[in-house]
This record gives C-alpha cells, sequence and structure tokens, in this order.
C-alpha cells in the first residue's frame, strides 16, 4: 500500500525545523571560528551573526547571550565529563576522582576549556531553559559519587554536599585561572594547577 504524502502542513513544518537547526549550527560553526581567530573578548555577537548570514536580531532568537554559543558546545559534553569522574581509579577519594576527572577531560577539549576560562567574566549559570543541564550536572555528579562510593538511597545529603562543593571548586579554579591568563602569570587554557589548589583547599577542610 503507497503511504500517503505528508500533509502540506506537515511539510513546511518539518522545512522550518530544518532551516532553524542548521540556522543554530551555522552560528555556533561561526562562533568557533571567530573566536579561534579573534578570541572571545574580540568578538561581538554582530560578527557572529553576520559571518553566519543572518542579523543579530536572528542570533538573539537562537541564544541569548554570547556566553550560550560557549556554554553548547560543554554542555553536549557533559556526559563525557561525568563518565571521565566515573572512571577514575576506585582507590581515589571524592574529591580527588573528580579533581581529575575534571583535568583529563580538560585535556582531550583544551580549545572548548579555554573558551569558557577567557568568558568566565559572563560566566552566570543559568537556571533554565537549554543551559538548564548545567544545573542539572550538579544532581547527576552526586548520582555519579553516591555509586562510586556505595552510599544508601537514605543518604541524600553526602553525595550532595560533595557534588556542589565541587562545582563550587570549578568555578573558583576557572575564574582564578582566567585571571592568572589575562595578567600573563600562565597560558590561557592552564587549569590544572588552580584546580587542584581548589580541591586541596577542599580536602583541607574536610
Amino acid at each position: 500500500m503507497t503511504p500517503k504524502p505528508a500533509p502540506a502542513a506537515s511539510r513546511k513544518a518539518l522545512r522550518w525545523a530544518e532551516h532553524k537547526e542548521r540556522t543554530r549550527r551555522d552560528l555556533l560553526a561561526s562562533a568557533r571560528t571567530l573566536f579561534a581567530e579573534r578570541g572571545y573578548q574580540a568578538t561581538s555577537a554582530a560578527d557572529i551573526a553576520a559571518a553566519a548570514g543572518v542579523t543579530e536580531r536572528t542570533l538573539f532568537r537562537y541564544f541569548p547571550n554570547k556566553i550560550a554559543l560557549v556554554l553548547d558546545e560543554a554542555i553536549a559534553l557533559l556526559p563525557e565529563l561525568a563518565g571521565s569522574i566515573r572512571d577514575r581509579p576506585a582507590a581515589e577519594p571524592p574529591y580527588q576522582a573528580v579533581c581529575e576527572g575534571i583535568i583529563d577531560f580538560g585535556l582531550r577539549h583544551r580549545d572548548m576549556m579555554a573558551l569558557v576560562m577567557v568568558s568566565q567574566g559572563d560566566f552566570d549559570i543559568p537556571t533554565g531553559g537549554p543551559q538548564r543541564p548545567l544545573i542539572d550536572f550538579e544532581d547527576n555528579l552526586a548520582e555519579v559519587l553516591r555509586e562510586r562510593y556505595a552510599i544508601p538511597a537514605q543518604d541524600q545529603i553526602t553525595p550532595a554536599v560533595w557534588a556542589r562543593a565541587c562545582i563550587g571548586a570549578l568555578r573558583t579554579a576557572i575564574v582564578i585561572s582566567a585571571r592568572n591568563s589575562r595578567a600573563g602569570v600562565q597560558p590561557a587554557g592552564a587549569l590544572g594547577d588552580p584546580l587542584r589548589a581548589c580541591f586541596a583547599a577542599l580536602r583541607s577542610g574536610s
């Protein structure tokens, strides 16, 4: 039996969805190219839109601000980051496992981590919308730690505190690393030493 052709309205909706996804991909590609060529701070939203062949107003329909173009890639890689932490040697205590897992992940994605650091002045994690997974990652990390250390399900506090402390240490390390990079103290994207120092502060206070 020959299938009936899709109604005209359905075909139009499909073409529009494809157009939106293509525009979104073009904006991301434009942003990555310009960030690499000029740097994050020297690239404006208008530059990104023009390179993608759209207006700045169109860009803001897809991404609420410039940092969202960086966060999009970071969000896509969150499952890999969780896996890096989950797969650390079993003997490592929680803060060490998270710290070294982040460093391993950062070494595989140097360019993306460097962008996150140079854009840290805009690094205000949103609580809703497309960037909601960055908030949810705290809960995912808590579950990874619960699984790693066989914490009973009724203990709702220990893994959650560990996870939120780790995210706080990461954010602090990003700010310090960006500040050091701007001052010429360390190369751009060099997160390892500040991260280890922040996690050492966590361990010494526990």
